[in-house]
């Protein structure tokens, strides 16, 4: 196995919301391409050459569930920035997309020089933005 994870699916309660939420950092994805579909669900994704990103509207029988990131299953999902910039500039417009921003972007001391974003989605979903020098 190479590593890096080629591709993540993410199912969401609230496509709408989700849309609106995930549009900043799939207008800082290289070379994207973005897709659009209406049934059976409505979903979109961008993706290059280093791997893709999906949001697709959960099936109806799933959509009164919750994700909480202690259950079995995913905790979070951590994204690499190019940059303490880009963290900053992230983080900046996370609640203006509909998140919340958990805790701030600063150095925290998982190991030297780790910088990030901690938030949630619209959904609840645990999400990160990192930057490793």
């Amino acid at each position: 196995m190479k590593g890096p994870i080629n591709h993540l699916m993410l199912n969401v309660n609230r496509y709408d919301e989700a849309r609106r939420f995930y549009a900043p950092a799939e207008s800082r994805y290289p070379n994207q391409t973005a897709f659009a579909e209406d049934a059976p669900k409505r979903g979109s994704g961008w993706y290059n050459d280093a791997g893709s990103v999906w949001v697709q509207e959960a099936e109806p029988r799933f959509r009164s569930d919750q994700f909480h990131r202690h259950r079995v299953g995913l905790c979070e999902i951590a994204f690499a920035a190019d940059s303490r910039r880009q963290v900053d500039e992230l983080a900046a417009e996370i609640e203006r997309h509909g998140g919340t921003v958990t805790d701030p972007p600063r150095e925290y001391d998982y190991v030297p020089g780790y910088y990030a974003v901690f938030f949630t989605g619209p959904d609840g979903l645990k999400l990160e933005v990192v930057h490793l020098p």
